[in-house]
């Protein structure tokens, strides 16, 4: 039997942009509207901004941010087995969700849905790319995983649950950022 050997690098670049993409998008409309604050306010608040630039840009960049995401986690599903795979499908999920907070507005029964959602596909994403990269010798990415959901976990507990989300997207950016690398360097 012939074995196929399928490169993610390109998905690993794709992961990149969307990470660097939603961390502009984030301090941009952070920066427009005066009136959100960083642990007291959900993200999710900059798409229904008074600012309507600062709305404007969360709700368009994050449906663009959603749509890499999406890219990046099929092309790190097909390339990968098991539990790298699966996180590849969590994250294909997470972009959807993205889109779908783009277009479904804060202060909806929905988009508190679509946000839980997206939380827990990011948190299993993230914890099952970390099993995968411990198994497999790959500590730095591992320890990155565990950060991010230990702090986002503290910081929802012990914080706000504002803050938690914002720790888990700002962690997620940096894990996205990780483990696009390795896409791109395996």
């Amino acid at each position: 039997m012939k074995e196929e050997n399928r490169s993610a690098a390109g998905f690993g670049a794709i992961g990149i942009v969307a990470a660097f993409i939603f961390a502009v998008v984030w301090v941009v409309a952070a920066s427009a509207d005066p009136s959100w604050t960083l642990g007291s306010d959900f993200v999710s608040k900059l798409g229904v901004s008074d600012v309507s630039f600062a709305a404007d840009v969360f709700n368009y960049g994050i449906i663009i941010a959603g749509i890499l995401v999406f890219a990046y986690g099929t092309g790190k599903a097909f390339a990968y087995v098991g539990s790298d795979c699966a996180s590849g499908v969590l994250l294909a999920a997470s972009g959807v969700l993205m889109v779908l907070i783009g277009l479904i507005h804060s202060g909806s029964e929905w988009h508190t849905i679509i946000a839980v959602l997206l939380f827990v596909c990011l948190a299993f994403g993230v914890l099952a790319a970390g099993i995968t990269d411990g198994k497999e010798g790959r500590m730095l990415n591992a320890a990155v995983c565990a950060c991010v959901l230990s702090a986002a976990l503290i910081s929802f507990a012990g914080i706000s649950p504002e803050m938690g989300e914002a720790v888990m997207i700002g962690g997620s950016i940096v894990w996205v950022i990780a483990d696009s690398l390795k896409l791109m360097l395996d």
